[in-house]
C-alpha cells in the first residue's frame, strides 16, 4: 500500500463514504432487472483501488456507503446490511488476492499480474451478488426464479467496475507511474485520446447511420487502444479504456452502437463483457511494453556501469603499466653501465645476464597485459608489409638460443618452405613466433628437443610448426589452451609461473593476420605441436639503395625531465658518458627554469609529471623556440603515443628504456627521419 499512514483515517473514511455513496446512487439509476442490481457498478472499482492504495483500514467507508445507497433506494435495513456486507467483503477479498498474488499496487507493471488481477476481480466479485441477491430473496425484494438473472447482472457490473475503474484510479494515484511527457509525446497522447473519442462517438454516438443502425463495428476502437498501450504507459491505456467505456455506455443507452439488444439490461451486459475483454487485453499489452521498457532501461544503465568500469579498468591498467615500467628503466640503465665496464668476471657477467633476463621478462608481462586489453577492445593497430617469415624465425631463435642452451635444450630449425614471405606486422608477427618458442622452452624439460619447421603444403600457404618434447597438453585442457590466463592444472601454474597470456595473444594476433593457430598433443608428457598457418605473398622487389651518410655524432645539449629520480639519474649518467651535455629536471617548473637559463637541442621527457605533463612542457618550449623531443613513458597505449606525436615529440619510447633504443631514437631525431612511432 502507498502512504497508508499519511492520510488520517476518519477523514479518509468520510471522503470515501461520500464518493462511494454518490457513485452508487447514480449507478442504481441503471438497475433494470432489480432495483438493487445494476450492470454498471463503478463503486467496486473505487473500493478496490482505495483498499489497495490506503490499506484495509478504510473498509468501514465501503460498508457505510453501500448501506446508505441501498437503504435510501430499495429494500430494508436487513437487505441493506446484507448487501453492504457483501460489497465490503468483496473489496477486502479482492484487495487481499491482489496484494497476495499480483504484487499489490505494482499489479499493472507485469502482464502476468494483469491476468492475476482479472482472476482476482472475477473471483471476489462473486461474493457481493451472492450475499446481496440472497438477502433480497429472503427479504422478499427479489423472486427466487429471477435469482440467476439478477446475480449475473450484479456480478458482471461489479467485474466491469473493477476492471475499468481500478486501473485508472490506482495508476493515477501512484507517483511512480506518472511519466513526464515531452512536447512531442504530449501532442501524440492528446491526438490519440481525441481520435479515440471520435471513433467512440462514431461507433456509439449515433453521428453516422452506421452507428444508428447498430452495425458490428466496435472493432475499430481496438487499434487505437492497442496503439496507446504500445506507445505509452498503462496509465494512459487505462484512461483511454475508461473514456471509451463511458461513451459506449451512454451510446448504448441511447440505442446506438453494435451492442443494442431487445432490452437495455441485455445491451449493457453485452457491452460490459466486450469492455472487460478489451480492458484485460489492452492492460496486459501495456504492462508487457512497460516491462520491456524497464528492462531496456536497466540494460542501458548496466551498460553505462560496465562502460564506466571498463574505462576505470583501462585507466588502472595504464597507470599500473606506468608505475611498473618506470622502476625498470634505471635498472636497465644500470645494467648498460655495468656491462660496459672493462673485463667483468664470469660471475658478474652471469649475474648481469640473469638480471637483464628477468627485467625483460617483467617488461614482457606488462606488454602482454596491455596487448590483451587492446585485442579485447579491438584497438590493436597493425602495420602490414611483406616480411620474410624465415628471417623472423631466425631472429627469434637467436634471441632465445641462450636461454635454450642454459636449460640444455636442443633447439633446431628446419626451414624447407620455398615461399616464406607473408603480409604481416613485423613486430607482432615476431611476437607470435617468440611467444610460441618461449612457450616450448618453458614447458620442455632438460635435454628435450624443440624443432621449428616450415612447409608449403599447397601454393600460397605457409605452415610453421613449433614442436617440443615437453609436458604435453591433456585432452580436457586442449579446448581452453588459448584462453587468457589458462595454464592447466594449479600445480603447473605454481611450477612454471607466468600469467598464461602468451598463447591467447598469439592466437588473437594470428587471427588478426588472417591465419590460424592450432595446438596438437597426444596427452600428458607426450610433447606438443603448435601449427601456424598463414597465406604467403610474393617477395618484395629488391631496390638497391645507396647507403645514407652516417650523421656526424656531436655532443647535444639535452634537457632530461623525469619525476622518477633513479630513472633520471641513471639516464643522465649514460648520456653524459656518451659526451652529451645534460640538464636534469624532475617537474615542469624546474624544466621551464632550466630552459630559461639556456637553450637545448633536445628534450627527453616523461609524460606524467607532478605539476603537469610532458606534452604541456613540449608545447611551452616549442612556443619559445624550436626544439626536438623524445617522449619516454610507462604509458604505451596507441592513444598515448598519438598524443605525444601531436604535441611535437618525434619519438615515443615506452619504459623500460634501453640505452641502445634511446641512442637510435636520438640519431633518428637528429637526422630528421623520425616519422614512425617507436615503442
Amino acid at each position: 500500500m502507498l502512504n497508508s499512514r499519511k492520510l488520517p483515517t476518519l477523514p479518509a473514511i468520510g471522503v470515501l463514504t461520500l464518493i462511494y455513496f454518490v457513485a452508487g446512487y447514480f449507478s442504481l439509476k441503471l438497475a433494470l432487472v432489480n432495483p438493487s442490481a445494476s450492470p454498471v457498478w463503478p463503486p467496486t472499482g473505487i473500493a478496490l483501488a482505495a483498499l489497495l492504495v490506503f490499506g484495509s483500514r478504510l473498509w468501514p467507508a465501503i460498508f457505510i456507503g453501500a448501506f446508505f445507497v441501498n437503504v435510501t433506494h430499495a429494500g430494508n435495513i436487513f437487505t441493506s446490511f446484507g448487501i453492504a456486507g457483501g460489497n465490503t467483503l468483496e473489496a477486502l477479498v479482492g484487495a487481499w488476492l491482489v496484494n497476495r498474488f499480483a504484487d499489490g499496487i505494482q499489479v499493472f507493471e507485469r502482464p502476468q499480474n494483469v491476468f492475476k488481477f482479472a482472476l482476482a476481480a472475477l473471483a471476489s466479485a462473486t461474493l457481493s451478488p451472492t450475499l446481496g441477491v440472497t438477502s433480497l430473496a429472503i427479504g422478499g425484494f427479489a423472486q427466487w426464479s429471477s435469482y440467476s438473472k439478477i446475480w449475473l447482472t450484479w456480478w458482471l457490473g461489479d467485474v466491469s467496475g473493477a476492471l475499468v475503474l481500478t486501473p485508472l484510479l490506482l495508476l493515477w494515484s501512484i507517483p511512480a507511474t506518472r511519466r513526464k511527457w515531452n512536447r512531442a509525446q504530449a501532442i501524440e497522447v492528446s491526438v490519440l485520446l481525441l481520435l479515440l473519442v471520435c471513433l467512440a462517438e462514431m461507433v456509439f454516438g449515433g453521428w453516422f447511420r452506421i452507428s444508428a443502425r447498430n452495425y458490428p463495428i466496435s472493432f475499430v476502437c481496438g487499434p487505437i487502444v492497442i496503439w496507446t498501450a504500445f506507445r505509452f504507459t498503462p496509465r494512459e491505456t487505462a484512461t483511454g479504456v475508461f473514456l471509451l467505456s463511458s461513451i459506449a455506455i451512454w451510446g448504448t443507452l441511447q440505442g446506438y452502437g453494435p451492442f443494442v439488444l431487445p432490452t437495455e439490461n441485455q445491451s449493457l451486459l453485452m457491452l460490459q463483457s466486450w469492455t472487460a475483454a478489451l480492458t484485460i487485453t489492452a492492460m496486459a499489452i501495456a504492462a508487457a511494453i512497460a516491462e520491456r521498457n524497464r528492462a531496456q532501461a536497466a540494460i542501458e544503465q548496466q551498460k553505462e556501469v560496465v562502460e564506466a568500469a571498463n574505462r576505470t579498468k583501462d585507466n588502472f591498467l595504464a597507470m599500473l603499466s606506468h608505475e611498473l615500467r618506470t622502476p625498470l628503466t634505471p635498472v636497465i640503465a644500470a645494467l648498460d653501465a655495468l656491462e660496459s665496464e672493462t673485463s667483468p668476471s664470469d660471475m658478474a657477467k652471469s649475474s648481469l645476464s640473469m638480471i637483464r633476463r628477468n627485467v625483460e621478462l617483467e617488461s614482457q608481462l606488462i606488454d602482454d597485459l596491455l596487448d590483451l586489453t587492446r585485442i579485447a577492445k579491438d584497438k590493436l593497430q597493425l602495420r602490414f608489409g611483406s616480411i620474410d617469415a624465415h628471417e623472423i624465425i631466425g631472429d627469434v631463435v637467436e634471441i632465445c638460443r641462450a636461454e635454450a642452451q642454459e636449460r640444455r635444450l636442443n633447439l633446431r630449425v628446419n626451414l624447407r618452405a620455398g615461399a616464406h614471405h607473408v603480409l604481416a606486422d613485423s613486430a607482432k608477427f615476431q611476437q607470435i613466433i617468440w611467444n610460441l618458442v618461449k612457450n616450448a622452452i618453458k614447458f620442455t624439460g632438460e635435454n628435450g628437443d624443440i624443432l621449428i619447421s616450415t612447409t608449403n603444403p599447397e601454393p600460397g600457404t605457409l605452415i610453421i610448426n613449433i614442436k617440443d618434447t615437453g609436458i604435453g597438453i591433456e585432452p580436457e585442457i586442449m579446448g581452453r589452451i588459448f584462453d587468457p590466463f589458462e595454464q592447466g592444472e594449479h600445480a603447473l601454474k605454481r611450477r612454471y609461473g607466468g600469467l598464461g597470456l602468451g598463447l591467447a595473444i598469439s592466437k588473437s594476433l594470428t587471427q588478426a593476420h588472417g591465419g590460424t593457430l592450432v595446438a596438437q598433443s597426444e596427452g600428458r608428457d607426450r610433447g606438443s605441436t603448435f601449427v601456424l598457418t598463414i597465406k604467403t605473398v610474393p617477395p618484395p622487389t629488391r631496390i638497391v639503395k645507396f647507403a645514407a651518410p652516417v650523421p656526424e655524432t656531436r655532443p647535444l645539449r639535452i634537457l632530461l625531465v623525469d619525476d622518477h629520480v633513479d630513472t633520471c639519474t641513471a639516464l643522465e649518467r649514460l648520456l653524459v658518458r656518451r659526451g652529451h651535455l645534460v640538464a636534469a629536471a624532475h617537474n615542469v617548473r624546474s624544466a621551464m627554469e632550466a630552459a630559461a637559463r639556456g637553450s637545448f637541442d633536445l628534450l627527453i621527457s616523461d609524460i606524467a609529471l607532478p605539476d603537469g605533463t610532458g606534452i604541456e612542457l613540449m608545447s611551452y618550449l616549442r612556443a619559445i623556440s624550436p626544439i626536438l623531443g623524445i617522449a619516454i613513458s610507462g604509458f604505451g597505449m596507441n592513444g598515448d603515443i598519438e598524443k605525444s606525436f601531436e604535441a611535437g615529440f618525434a619519438e615515443h619510447l615506452v619504459k623500460p628504456v634501453k640505452m641502445e633504443k634511446l641512442e637510435s631514437a636520438i640519431d633518428r631525431v637528429i637526422a630528421g627521419s623520425a616519422n614512425t612511432p617507436t615503442k
